[in-house]
């Protein structure tokens, strides 16, 4: 099946499901990534702000600032994505590009700055597999952004990653294959309402 089609039909599906499944398994992925040594071994997380028809970030978010994490969401600034630090998980938004909640007024003082410490960062998706397969909507951003944070490695290996990232969706949106291209970078876990679980074909950096 083409990413087309299983963007279709995974559209269709997050459509006929009613606003209480994504704030439901909004609250369950609390206790599973909590407890988990990923969110032990990060001091900064990168959140997406979350849409209607997305998991919702909101209970994770506000449990990073009580667990006095640095918290940083994006903003699309022409064809790439970057990352500024926020203060309170309510605000103040604006819409953005493709209608995504962004902060309203960024400072270049707040804005991330990859080197050094390792990030964790929820990744949206519309679909994602146990191998790690994401499938986004189709404009590459988070695929451009994970290239720019890979770090050069030796003469003759791959480069290194200072970062784990971690799908965050619904059940029901992960399945058998998602159809990937070489350049798709691919998810190190994934986390929704019912497990958290590490893909098979990567390995977790920074633990």
């Amino acid at each position: 099946m083409s990413k087309q089609a299983v963007r279709q039909k995974i559209r269709t599906l997050l459509q006929t499901l009613p606003p209480e499944a994504f704030q439901k398994e909004g609250l369950q992925v609390l206790p599973l990534l909590r407890e988990s040594p990923l969110w032990e071994k990060h001091r900064r997380v990168l959140f997406f702000l979350s849409t209607d028809r997305e998991i919702d970030t909101v209970p994770l978010m506000e449990a990073a600032f009580s667990g006095k994490k640095e918290v940083y969401v994006p903003k699309i600034e022409g064809e790439s994505l970057a990352f500024y630090r926020i203060y309170s998980p309510d605000g103040p938004w604006s819409l953005g590009a493709f209608n995504i909640r962004e902060p309203e007024t960024v400072r270049e003082e707040d804005a991330l700055k990859a080197a050094g410490e390792p990030l964790l960062i929820l990744v949206p998706g519309l679909a994602f597999d146990l191998r790690g397969g994401r499938l986004g909507r189709g404009k590459g951003c988070y695929d451009r952004f994970f290239a720019g944070l890979e770090l050069p490695g030796e003469k003759t290996g791959p480069a290194k990653k200072n970062y784990t990232a971690l799908g965050l969706c619904l059940e029901a949106q992960i399945i058998p294959r998602v159809p990937a291209e070489t350049w798709d970078k691919p998810m190190d876990a994934l986390c929704t309402g019912t497990s958290l679980r590490y893909c098979k074909r990567t390995t977790i950096c920074s633990l």
